[in-house]
């Protein structure tokens, strides 16, 4: 009787570990390490879709004047990003895109502006505001991923905000 109980016991301790909740899917572990809460705080469906496009191609190398998922480069992360989930043609370089929408003030920025950073003297980098300090971009050195604009080279950088959405 007593190997029955334990035999039992046991199989409800496994049964409960494998079937243990996965991350909340609006919870995301950032190349820092530290977490990013998506639609907790209610940012909406912008901010969803721009989540949804980083699960898709996070992890992606960066790669100069790639469009695929072999390697792509900001511009070309922004102008997929744009036209698939939001139906928004955008062109195709950093430099044509900074033409698009509106400048805003940076502490007027919402989810889903460009964000445009002056990365070299004639090199520019553009991403997505996910807000809470944060934004969504193919990088040089990870590929596509989520960086903090609080980051010294992130707030070194920054240069525009353009609202296009």
């Amino acid at each position: 009787m007593k190997l029955r109980s334990l035999l039992l016991c046991a199989a409800l301790v496994l049964q409960a570990c494998a079937t243990a909740p996965d991350e909340p899917s609006d919870v995301l572990v950032l190349e820092d390490g530290s977490l990013f809460f998506g639609d907790a705080a209610g940012k909406g469906e912008v901010q969803q879709r721009l989540l949804t496009q980083f699960r898709q191609w996070r992890g992606t190398p960066y790669q100069l004047g790639g469009n695929s998922r072999v390697g792509i480069d900001c511009s070309a992360f922004v102008q997929q990003t744009l036209s698939t989930h939001f139906q928004i043609k955008a062109p195709r370089t950093t430099a044509q895109q900074l033409k698009m929408g509106d400048e805003i003030a940076r502490d007027a920025m919402q989810v889903g502006d460009l964000l445009f950073f002056r990365t070299g003297y004639s090199t520019r980098h553009v991403g997505f505001y996910l807000g809470d300090g944060k934004f969504l971009h193919a990088s040089t050195k990870v590929g596509v991923t989520i960086s903090r604009l609080d980051d010294l080279y992130w707030r070194k950088t920054f240069w525009k905000v353009r609202r296009v959405m």
